[in-house]
């Protein structure tokens, strides 16, 4: 592997493909992102009261 550039330290479990280099804490992080998004999607403003155009 000369000439491709290296992590210092290794950091635990990774995911290596041509294109994309995945660690578990990546991946928890983008999971978690996710779950956020899909929540702020679902879940209803606290004032919001339907119907109603003010």
């Amino acid at each position: 592997m000369h000439g491709q550039l290296q992590p210092p330290i290794h950091a635990g479990w990774a995911w290596q493909f041509s294109w994309l280099n995945l660690s578990a804490a990546d991946l928890i992080v983008v999971a978690l992102m996710v779950v956020v998004f899909v929540l702020a999607l679902v879940v209803p403003f606290p004032n919001h009261k339907g119907g109603d155009d003010e």
